[in-house]
């Protein structure tokens, strides 16, 4: 059985309201701190969702498929200080839909998501985890869609493409989530 401290509980609570707090901020201007925000948004969802046995080795990998340099930066930036575990991370980027290969996570940036059909396809038989930034993409393959509601970044989940891809959310994630069942 699957045994959470209360020591835990708080410090992923805690986590929790660090990344709210830091995704309620949309400063004025060219500053892109929504970089940052998806940044920490990948990097928790490595720590709360679980992957199948076969990708529980090597480098945790994470992908952006389109041209989002902003978050390859923070992402590049995270991954020479954060760990999933013991395992250091990939990033990799996608400039074609068939240029994507089986990833751990892999961010459809908004403007790629015309390539939704062909991404599913492609990554069908894969537990390659989908987050996108796109309405209602989350009612065709996403995982998880993040969007803004009164000026904060938000997310919602689709169990049943957790279930489909071999993946297992935990409950604090679906807490906080707004749930689709689409």
């Amino acid at each position: 059985m699957f045994r959470i401290d209360k020591y835990q509980i708080v410090r992923r609570l805690a986590l929790i309201g660090l990344v709210f707090t830091a995704c309620s901020f949309r400063p004025p201007g060219g500053s892109d701190i929504n970089a940052k925000v998806k940044a920490i948004f990948l990097y928790n969802f490595s720590k709360y969702v679980d992957w199948p046995e076969h990708m529980a080795s090597g480098r945790f990998k994470i992908a952006i498929y389109g041209h989002y340099p902003a978050l390859k930066e923070e992402l590049i930036r995270m991954s020479k200080v954060k760990r999933r575990g013991d395992r250091s991370f990939e990033i990799l980027m996608f400039d074609t839909p068939e240029k994507i290969v089986p990833t751990h996570i892999l961010f459809v940036v908004k403007a790629k998501s015309v390539d939704m059909a062909y991404i599913n396809r492609k990554l069908k038989k894969t537990s390659t985890l989908l987050v996108t930034e796109e309405d209602e993409l989350i009612n065709r393959g996403a995982n998880i869609n993040l969007y803004y509601e009164n000026n904060k970044q938000r997310m919602e989940i689709n169990p049943s493409n957790f279930d489909a891809k071999g993946l297992k959310i935990s409950e604090e994630l679906m807490s906080i989530s707004k749930v689709v069942n689409g």
